[in-house]
């Protein structure tokens, strides 16, 4: 729990919607500052005088309290807690005019390609925490995203997204110590959370339930931040469940890491990917963990996950540290990816980076299509990666002429479909060095005509 420093005040007795001083105990009712609740006006400017009633205080809870707050960009300050009570929604608008946009100087964004990372998103945020600490989110009430509202179809019939929209939900920029519990986040028109150089940030028992066929609805981005723990969420989206990027807000200057992370008790539905590391990587990466995760395929989603697990330094950088393990994995078309690269995103001439030290332990995959791979580039190789206590159950039923040569592909989009069909049934493994397998048993539920492991340029850790 983060100590929050509230300083006393005295009610005073005025005017509904007028400015008011923070409660005796630290309490700031967004009702008391002219929030209506009624799901129909808009009640931002009312919990925005909260906020910033309680800031005055020193800090405070900021309560929202039984009903439907329907609210444009609320921006939390230092030592402010959000309490959405049981019973209560902080709802999006679905007028993206009702949003404050950002300038450009604070947008968490870095060039990429003449563009912007992840192009669409911000400068619309419904939660803002920018340059704050010992901030909470929390209270078991719900935030919900109006994703619907900035969605239109294309001429197959797919979900496309208008743009602008309020993506990130909530972004949390350059802040120390912010937790967000207990709060479920729902129907997301883009990502839902995310941190970019952070410090000190903990998500811990939300859920997030997104649009599975909703673009670009990322659960939890955890992009150049350190000292990262998500425990005990459940993520159902229509993009990556939680991924961990580094792109940096600072044209310019060295991109810093993304450190220190801790992924635990996750369980998580997604199309796309479940846990991922990457494609985004012009910082380091280092000691992550994802310890405890169940993968699969919700009720509700058209298609599985495309990789359950999938790791990729494509940009120069260097990742090192990575421990996963105890995770079910069910129907994921891939269960592991793991890829070195030399997409070279943010370099003048593109440089591989570095991929090492990483393990894999007590994973049970079934329902797969495509086999797991891990791949390095030529005279780049992945090193010393374990995997250990494995069992992987594909689909199986291919013949052994099933595959051609496997591409290098060494500039493209790393993602488990790639390479197309690989000559191994269950696991793929090139240019590698220091590779120990131990207990892991690779099957399909039919018979198939390629060998369960492949490969190429690879040498084994030594034995211990």
């Amino acid at each position: 729990m983060l100590e929050l420093a509230l300083a006393a005040a005295s009610l005073a007795g005025l005017a509904l919607g007028a400015p008011a001083a923070a409660g005796h105990d630290g309490v700031c009712n967004v009702r008391d500052y002219g929030a209506r609740g009624d799901g129909q006006v808009l009640d931002t400017a009312a919990i925005q005088r909260a906020v910033d009633a309680c800031a005055a205080a020193g800090g405070g809870v900021v309560v929202l309290p039984g009903g439907t707050f329907l609210s444009g960009t609320i921006v939390l300050r230092d030592r402010i807690t959000l309490r959405i009570a049981p019973g209560a929604t902080l709802l999006a608008s679905p007028r993206i005019a009702d949003f404050r946009p950002f300038p450009p100087e604070e947008v968490a964004k870095i060039a990429i390609d003449g563009s912007t990372q992840n192009k669409g998103n911000g400068p619309y945020n419904l939660i803002h925490v920018e340059g704050a600490h010992d901030v909470v989110i929390d209270g078991g009430g719900q935030i919900r995203g109006a994703g619907a509202a900035y969605w239109d179809r294309d001429a197959a019939g797919a979900l496309v997204s208008r743009r602008p929209r309020p993506s990130p939900l909530i972004e949390i920029v350059a802040s120390r110590r912010v937790r967000i519990e207990g709060v479920t986040v729902s129907e997301a028109a883009g990502w839902t959370i995310h941190t970019l150089e952070a410090d000190g940030v903990t998500v811990r028992d939300v859920g997030i339930f997104n649009d599975p066929q909703g673009p670009n609805t990322d659960g939890i981005d955890i992009d150049s931040s350190r000292n990262v723990l998500v425990d005990g969420a459940h993520v159902e989206s229509g993009d990556d469940c939680v991924v961990l990027k580094t792109t940096g807000r600072r044209p310019g200057r060295p991109v810093p890491p993304t450190e220190n992370v801790l992924v635990s008790n996750l369980i998580c539905s997604s199309d796309d990917q479940g846990f991922k590391i990457g494609t985004e990587s012009l910082g380091d990466f280092r000691n992550i963990t994802l310890s405890g995760a169940t993968i699969f395929q919700a009720p509700g989603f058209y298609r599985p996950p495309t990789a359950a697990i999938s790791m990729s330094m494509v940009d120069g950088a260097s990742f090192e540290n990575v421990v996963v393990s105890n995770v079910v994995i069910r129907d994921a078309k891939t269960p592991l990816f793991l890829r070195l690269g030399n997409r070279g995103r943010g370099q003048t001439a593109p440089t591989p980076g570095r991929l090492r030290h990483v393990v894999f332990s007590n994973i049970v995959a079934t329902g797969g299509e495509l086999a797991s791979s891990i791949t390095g580039i030529p005279g780049h190789p992945v090193e010393d990666v374990t995997l250990s206590d494995i069992s992987l159950s594909m689909k199986g039923g291919a013949p052994a002429a099933a595959t051609a040569a496997v591409p290098e592909a060494e500039r493209d989009y790393p993602h488990a479909p790639m390479f197309g069909a690989l000559p191994a049934s269950g696991l793929y493994v090139r240019h590698v060095r220091g590779l120990a397998l131990r207990n892991v048993r690779l099957l399909t539920e039919a018979p198939d005509g390629r060998a369960p492991l492949v490969t190429e340029d690879v040498e084994l850790a030594p034995q211990p």
